[in-house]
Protein backbone atom coordinates (compact mmCIF):
# COMPACT_ATOMS: atom_id res chain seq x y z
CA UNK A 1 0.00 0.00 0.00
CA UNK A 2 1.36 3.42 -0.95
CA UNK A 3 1.34 6.17 1.67
CA UNK A 4 0.22 9.47 0.15
CA UNK A 5 0.05 11.34 3.46
CA UNK A 6 3.12 13.39 2.55
CA UNK A 7 0.96 15.29 0.05
CA UNK A 8 -1.66 16.27 2.66
CA UNK A 9 0.23 19.41 3.66
CA UNK A 10 0.51 21.04 0.25
CA UNK A 11 -1.04 24.48 0.03
CA UNK A 12 -2.97 24.70 -3.22
CA UNK A 13 -1.79 27.31 -5.67
CA UNK A 14 -3.68 30.59 -5.50
CA UNK A 15 -4.81 30.48 -9.09
CA UNK A 16 -6.38 27.01 -8.92
CA UNK A 17 -9.40 27.94 -6.83
CA UNK A 18 -12.84 28.64 -8.21
CA UNK A 19 -14.23 31.77 -6.64
CA UNK A 20 -17.65 33.27 -6.37
CA UNK A 21 -18.54 35.61 -9.27
CA UNK A 22 -18.98 38.55 -6.89
CA UNK A 23 -15.43 38.19 -5.54
CA UNK A 24 -12.58 39.96 -7.28
CA UNK A 25 -10.44 36.93 -8.04
CA UNK A 26 -7.21 38.83 -8.74
CA UNK A 27 -7.44 40.68 -5.43
CA UNK A 28 -8.17 37.44 -3.58
CA UNK A 29 -5.12 35.77 -5.15
CA UNK A 30 -2.91 38.77 -4.30
CA UNK A 31 -4.18 38.75 -0.73
CA UNK A 32 -3.54 35.02 -0.32
CA UNK A 33 -0.10 35.31 -1.84
CA UNK A 34 0.78 38.25 0.40
CA UNK A 35 -0.46 36.36 3.47
CA UNK A 36 1.64 33.33 2.53
CA UNK A 37 4.73 35.47 1.95
CA UNK A 38 4.22 37.24 5.29
CA UNK A 39 3.85 33.89 7.09
CA UNK A 40 7.07 32.65 5.53
CA UNK A 41 8.92 35.88 6.41
CA UNK A 42 7.67 35.68 9.99
CA UNK A 43 8.85 32.08 10.26
CA UNK A 44 12.29 32.99 8.86
CA UNK A 45 12.53 35.92 11.30
CA UNK A 46 11.61 33.61 14.19
CA UNK A 47 14.23 31.13 13.03
CA UNK A 48 16.87 33.86 12.78
CA UNK A 49 16.12 35.20 16.28
CA UNK A 50 16.26 31.72 17.74
CA UNK A 51 19.61 30.99 16.10
CA UNK A 52 20.99 34.33 17.27
CA UNK A 53 19.84 33.74 20.86
CA UNK A 54 21.22 30.19 20.93
CA UNK A 55 24.59 31.34 19.58
CA UNK A 56 24.73 34.14 22.15
CA UNK A 57 24.03 31.67 24.95
CA UNK A 58 26.74 29.29 23.71
CA UNK A 59 29.23 32.16 23.52
CA UNK A 60 28.45 33.22 27.11
CA UNK A 61 28.82 29.63 28.26
CA UNK A 62 32.21 29.28 26.58
CA UNK A 63 33.38 32.59 28.09
CA UNK A 64 32.24 31.44 31.51
CA UNK A 65 34.05 28.11 31.14
CA UNK A 66 37.19 29.90 30.04
CA UNK A 67 37.08 32.26 33.05
CA UNK A 68 36.46 29.32 35.37
CA UNK A 69 39.54 27.51 34.07
CA UNK A 70 41.59 30.66 34.61
CA UNK A 71 40.24 30.90 38.17
CA UNK A 72 41.21 27.30 38.91
CA UNK A 73 44.82 28.22 38.20
CA UNK A 74 44.60 31.05 40.75
CA UNK A 75 43.65 29.67 44.14
CA UNK A 76 42.96 33.09 45.65
CA UNK A 77 39.75 33.62 43.66
CA UNK A 78 37.61 30.81 45.08
CA UNK A 79 34.58 33.02 45.83
CA UNK A 80 34.55 34.31 42.27
CA UNK A 81 34.92 30.76 41.02
CA UNK A 82 31.77 29.77 42.93
CA UNK A 83 29.87 32.66 41.34
CA UNK A 84 31.11 31.61 37.92
CA UNK A 85 30.14 28.02 38.62
CA UNK A 86 26.59 29.13 39.47
CA UNK A 87 26.47 31.34 36.39
CA UNK A 88 27.69 28.44 34.27
CA UNK A 89 24.94 26.17 35.63
CA UNK A 90 22.38 28.87 34.85
CA UNK A 91 23.77 29.22 31.31
CA UNK A 92 23.58 25.45 30.80
CA UNK A 93 19.89 25.55 31.79
CA UNK A 94 19.37 28.45 29.39
CA UNK A 95 21.16 26.53 26.65
CA UNK A 96 18.80 23.58 27.18
CA UNK A 97 15.83 25.96 26.85
CA UNK A 98 17.22 27.29 23.56
CA UNK A 99 17.75 23.73 22.33
CA UNK A 100 14.15 22.89 23.23
CA UNK A 101 12.95 25.97 21.32
CA UNK A 102 15.03 24.92 18.29
CA UNK A 103 13.47 21.46 18.39
CA UNK A 104 9.98 22.99 18.57
CA UNK A 105 10.79 25.24 15.61
CA UNK A 106 11.97 22.24 13.59
CA UNK A 107 8.72 20.43 14.38
CA UNK A 108 6.75 23.53 13.39
CA UNK A 109 8.71 23.75 10.14
CA UNK A 110 7.83 20.15 9.30
CA UNK A 111 4.11 20.83 9.82
CA UNK A 112 4.05 23.96 7.65
CA UNK A 113 2.10 23.47 4.42
CA UNK A 114 4.14 23.19 1.25
CA UNK A 115 3.58 25.72 -1.50
CA UNK A 116 5.23 26.81 -4.69
CA UNK A 117 7.75 28.93 -2.77
CA UNK A 118 8.85 26.12 -0.43
CA UNK A 119 8.80 23.29 -2.97
CA UNK A 120 10.95 24.98 -5.57
CA UNK A 121 13.81 27.41 -5.57
CA UNK A 122 15.04 29.45 -8.51
CA UNK A 123 17.99 27.63 -10.05
CA UNK A 124 19.39 30.61 -11.87
CA UNK A 125 18.25 33.97 -13.09
CA UNK A 126 19.26 35.59 -16.32
CA UNK A 127 18.79 39.27 -17.00
CA UNK A 128 18.60 40.09 -20.65
CA UNK A 129 18.19 43.15 -22.86
CA UNK A 130 20.10 43.46 -26.16
CA UNK A 131 18.89 47.05 -26.91
CA UNK A 132 21.93 47.77 -29.11
CA UNK A 133 21.02 44.90 -31.44
CA UNK A 134 17.39 45.85 -31.86
CA UNK A 135 18.18 49.46 -32.73
CA UNK A 136 20.28 48.63 -35.82
CA UNK A 137 18.55 49.27 -39.16
CA UNK A 138 20.83 47.52 -41.65
CA UNK A 139 21.37 43.76 -41.89
CA UNK A 140 25.17 44.14 -42.15
CA UNK A 141 25.28 46.17 -38.94
CA UNK A 142 23.21 43.54 -37.11
CA UNK A 143 25.45 40.75 -38.40
CA UNK A 144 28.62 42.59 -37.29
CA UNK A 145 27.07 43.32 -33.86
CA UNK A 146 26.21 39.65 -33.37
CA UNK A 147 29.66 38.47 -34.46
CA UNK A 148 31.25 40.91 -31.99
CA UNK A 149 28.84 39.83 -29.22
CA UNK A 150 28.48 36.10 -29.85
CA UNK A 151 27.12 35.50 -26.32
CA UNK A 152 23.87 37.12 -27.52
CA UNK A 153 23.28 34.45 -30.16
CA UNK A 154 20.77 32.26 -28.33
CA UNK A 155 17.09 31.40 -28.17
CA UNK A 156 16.45 34.03 -25.47
CA UNK A 157 17.69 36.80 -27.78
CA UNK A 158 15.40 35.68 -30.56
CA UNK A 159 12.41 35.46 -28.20
CA UNK A 160 13.18 38.87 -26.72
CA UNK A 161 13.43 40.51 -30.13
CA UNK A 162 10.19 38.90 -31.37
CA UNK A 163 8.30 40.10 -28.28
CA UNK A 164 9.84 43.54 -28.64
CA UNK A 165 8.78 43.72 -32.29
CA UNK A 166 5.23 42.70 -31.37
CA UNK A 167 5.14 45.38 -28.67
CA UNK A 168 6.40 48.00 -31.14
CA UNK A 169 3.80 46.93 -33.69
CA UNK A 170 1.02 47.17 -31.08
CA UNK A 171 2.23 50.68 -30.21
CA UNK A 172 2.31 51.45 -33.98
Amino acid sequence: MVDYSVWDHIEVSDDEDDTHPNIDTASLFRWRHQARVERMEQFEKEKEELTKGANECKKKLLDCQKKLKEMEVQESAKSEAKKLQQEMEQLKKEEKKWQKKEDELKKKEKTLPWNVDTLSKEGFSKGFSPHGLGMLRRWDDSQKYLSDNSHLVCEETANYLVIWCIDLEVEE
